[in-house]
């Protein structure tokens, strides 16, 4: 199965790159881009049993940068803290802390000069490191998934924009959701 997504993760953005580079040459929308957002995370996990609660509400933030092929197409890479989810039970209490890697290819519908409609499909390479007395022996997780998000940017300029995103963010059996609020520069 990690092959699968080994190579699912290598072929998609090539393809990707490889279908988008004549739209490039055509288009004057493309660039570089930067960002930031801020936002409410919401770490849903499975509990070991009765007894078990998991508080997984949370602040969380993600930083990104990524190429715009044209005014429709492009291409994000970012790094996603979801803040910690507190797991108390019998014998005492937790924090799971997820933290990720993302790379997206992404879809802008323009719906005026200043406001757009945003979309996202990628992968997640995630971490897990689990502090305090009910933690297992193994600690820490890690894998790749995917991910989606919906948003809504307003373009203050030709270089600024603020955006509002939705991101949902998979495991096989957890899920991580961001709502955030975020900048955008493009160069």
């Amino acid at each position: 199965m990690n092959i699968m997504r080994t190579a699912f993760a290598i072929v998609l953005p090539a393809a990707f790159l490889a279908v988008s580079a004549p739209a490039h040459a055509q288009q004057s929308d493309s660039g570089w881009y930067i960002g930031g957002s801020y936002g409410m995370t919401n770490i849903d996990v499975t509990t070991a049993g009765p007894g078990f609660s998991v508080d997984g509400d949370d602040s969380g933030y993600k930083i990104f940068g990524g190429y715009q092929f044209s005014k429709h197409w492009g291409a994000e890479f970012g790094y996603f803290d979801a803040g910690k989810a507190s797991i108390t039970g019998p014998g005492g209490s937790a924090d799971l802390g997820v933290t990720a890697l993302t790379f997206a290819g992404t879809g802008t519908l323009p719906l005026s000069e200043k406001f757009s409609l945003l979309g996202k499909v990628g992968l997640w390479m995630w971490d897990t490191g689990c502090t305090g007395s009910i933690c297992v022996s193994n600690a820490k997780d890690s894998d790749t998934d995917l991910f989606y998000g919906v948003g809504v940017r307003y373009n203050l300029n030709k270089n600024w924009g603020v955006q509002v995103e939705y991101e949902q963010f998979e495991t096989s059996s957890d899920s991580v959701t961001l709502t955030s609020l975020g900048v955008r520069f493009k160069f």
